[in-house]
């Protein structure tokens, strides 16, 4: 199963719709918020779409949980959870609604951690990366209980990969 996974493009238009052009065989896209877009915008017409504190049509969900054959995953933007101020909130949340993997944005910066037993990803901002990062977003590949991580950039060249244990 393959996902693609984007945050924070803040209004950065075509790159959404480009990635979906380039990955065309994903099975699921996923948007963790502040896309600034409105929520029926072509822009998005594929995607999962989960609010972020700069989307404002109540349209969007505030968090979801996708269920894909053996594995739960949890998505939020990650402001609710204060992940600024670390991961454990998120983990809790993702606990609660029996995920494994727990997807959010909010910070603009790639990141891989396993906090409380649960993977913790944040794909960067597409637009506006925060660290010395380029702006990135994510390939998830799920096998059993194996999940390759993928990093691209702005010109859907990989930057870094991850192979992890669902446990």
């Amino acid at each position: 199963m393959k996902l693609v996974v984007v945050s924070d493009n803040h209004s950065l238009k075509h790159i959404l719709t480009d990635i979906v052009s380039i990955h065309d065989d994903a099975d699921v896209y996923i948007h963790l918020g502040d896309s600034e877009f409105d929520y029926r915008s072509a822009e998005l017409r594929e995607y999962i779409k989960i609010r972020g504190n700069c989307d404002y049509s109540k349209d969007f969900h505030e968090e979801s949980v996708l269920q894909l054959e053996d594995v739960n995953l949890f998505l939020t933007h990650g402001h609710l959870y204060h992940v600024g101020q670390g991961r454990e909130m998120l983990a809790k949340a993702a606990q609660d609604n029996h995920c494994k993997i727990a997807l959010y944005g909010h910070l603009h910066v790639k990141r891989i951690e396993t906090v409380d037993n649960v993977i913790c990803i944040n794909p960067g901002s597409i637009a506006q990366s925060r660290s010395d990062d380029a702006e990135t977003y994510a390939i998830l590949e799920l096998n059993d209980n194996e999940l390759k991580v993928s990093f691209y950039n702005q010109q859907h060249q990989l930057v870094e990969n991850e192979t992890l244990v669902i446990q």
